[in-house]
């Protein structure tokens, strides 16, 4: 009846299954006859990129199998043709057609990896219907559809799992992949043709690392803060968990056995669609836990192959370092996330030498902070002797949509670095405004680097494109992670201006040197644009703190 089709990834990471039916009627409902006319179903999903333990094809990613609603529409009057059907992935050999990659036929009993408690019989299209609806999610056992005057108006969804507190010797979290597809409206032009489901998983992904590059030393120990739950404050209460910290009220979502709820909606114009929405079972705070760093910090670049060295332990963490997480509440305004730490470095020349760093806070920009639905990110740390800091960025998934198997948008954070004239001295590095003179007072050169490559990036005076560039001059202390929580304003700074100012401007060479002159002595911020911003998304920037005396 057919030939075994491959899954193939496609620009949308789609895989399209052939016609898969019994060349021979089973039975179980009246209707025409032979196999041009008989239901068939395929799958798509929208693979998500590094994220899950069961990626791979579709079967896989849907543990190799489905449940399927479908009614028709007779006469006005909607009437049951799938009810609660159990699609399965064939791979044993023994179902109806051994050459079918998708069943539904079968008698009661185990089919892969699921077990059918009614018989399931081949059905076909009817002629005399106006069109068909279908609904599909998997895993079945989590689904419960539900019809209103026969059609197909909501789902239940139960089980549904998500990891936000340390689990460090408990059972690991039973965070089953949720998948729904879809809903699909078949009119009569499109009978005969197989209904295939695009998938999306409703869960994100999520990993945190930390490495070190100080020369001579290893980090023995680490804590992290957590931000206070009824307070805007830090708690002195601190573990080696890697903490991801929010200032938001219940910024982070967790759940051990939330319920869901899908609306389906069937416009006479217009392709379907379905909304989804949580109803209970989820715990939400402001702050999200990460491996447990017992030992310190073991990794010393982004490309330790231990996923132990760079992301810790817990329970529920996967073998490749991810969580499984509940996606961000819809509701929330993008928001940095901060991580607050101490740690201990201790020499490597063994005379046991040991120095304490405390209260060094690092933050990723709003822009990459709010998880979205079947999508993966990856945040790592780098500690310097420059104190700790982001480097990058990585398997941020600009569009999950489009997001395939082995594709990432890789956003790193660049190296801001600076020079002026004299600043070197005996004391370390130096920057100076002459008080005495004030038009004496040396330029501070700036450029921008790629971490990786070394490439300058080309610079902008302004503007909301990538590589735009502000300086500021600070009116206190501050850090780059204070910069990405509260932005450049007029109540905290003020701009030194652009290239038309006459005072205090930062001019470019070749749009890839960059330099201003310091108005006074105090704190400067670079600001380079790294991320423009998109829809409800804001941009990204990355910040260079420079003191001059």
């Amino acid at each position: 009846m057919k030939k075994r089709i491959n899954f193939i990834l496609t620009v949308v990471a789609s895989v399209m299954l052939a016609n898969c039916t019994s060349d021979e009627y089973i039975g179980g409902d009246s209707g025409i006859q032979g196999t041009e006319s008989a239901i068939t179903f395929g799958s798509s999903f929208k693979a998500v990129t590094r994220a899950t333990s069961n990626k791979g094809t579709a079967a896989q990613m849907l543990d190799g199998h489905f449940k399927v609603f479908g009614v028709k529409n007779v006469s006005s009057a909607w009437t049951g043709v799938f009810q609660n059907y159990i699609v399965w992935n064939n791979t044993t050999g023994t179902s109806s057609n051994p050459d079918c990659d998708w069943e539904y036929v079968g008698d009661a009993g185990t089919h892969g990896t699921v077990t059918t408690t009614t018989n399931q019989y081949i059905k076909y299209w009817d002629q005399s219907a106006t069109d068909y609806h279908f609904v599909a999610g998997s895993p079945a056992d989590n689904f419960t559809f539900n019809t209103n005057d026969g059609n197909i108006v909501s789902a239940t969804v139960t089980g549904i799992a998500g990891h936000i507190n340390p689990n460090t010797t408990g059972t690991p979290l039973a965070t089953n992949p949720v998948y729904i597809a879809e809903p699909v409206n078949v009119p009569k032009a499109k009978f005969k043709e197989e209904v295939t489901f695009n998938f999306t998983r409703q869960q994100s992904f999520v990993r945190v690392g930390v490495y070190e590059t100080i020369p001579g030393y290893s980090i023995s120990e680490i804590k992290f803060y957590r931000y206070n739950e009824s307070s805007d404050a830090w708690t002195d209460t601190k573990s080696s968990n890697i903490t991801l910290a929010s200032q938001t009220d219940k910024y982070f979502t967790g759940a051990t056995n939330a319920k869901a709820a899908i609306t389906y909606e069937w416009p006479t114009e217009g392709t379907p669609k379905y909304t989804y929405v949580y109803e209970e079972g989820l715990s939400q705070q402001k702050n999200w836990y990460g491996g447990l760093l017992n030992g310190g910090v073991k990794a010393t670049s982004s490309t330790e192959t231990t996923v132990a060295n760079l992301y810790g332990t817990d329970s529920d963490m996967g073998a490749n370092g991810y969580f499984t997480v509940i996606p961000s509440a819809s509701a929330l305004t993008a928001a940095p996330i901060l991580v607050k730490c101490d740690y201990t470095l201790t020499s490597l020349d063994g005379n046991g030498e040991t120095i304490t760093m405390t209260g060094k806070i690092a933050a990723i920009p709003a822009a990459f902070t709010l998880w979205k639905p079947n999508t993966s990110y990856t945040y790592l740390f780098k500690i310097t002797d420059n104190d700790l800091c982001p480097i990058t960025f990585d398997a941020v998934v600009v569009d999950a949509t489009n997001a395939i198997e082995g594709t990432i948008t890789t956003v790193s954070t660049p190296s801001i670095t600076t020079y002026q004239e004299g600043s070197v001295t005996a004391e370390g590095i130096k920057y100076k405004y002459n008080a005495t003179t004030p038009s004496d007072t040396k330029p501070i050169y700036f450029t921008v680097q790629n971490d990786e490559s070394g490439a300058l990036y080309t610079l902008t005076d302004g503007g909301s494109a990538v590589g735009a560039v502000q300086v500021y001059k600070l009116n206190g202390a501050k850090t780059e992670a204070d910069l990405q929580v509260s932005a450049p304003t007029g109540t905290d700074m003020f701009t030194l201006g652009t290239v038309a100012a006459t005072v205090g401007k930062f001019s470019f060479e070749a749009n890839k040197y960059g330099y201003f002159t310091p108005t006074a002595a105090g704190y400067y911020a670079i600001q380079y644009l790294t991320k423009e911003a998109s829809g409800s998304d804001p941009a990204a920037y990355t910040y260079k703190i420079v003191y001059v005396e």
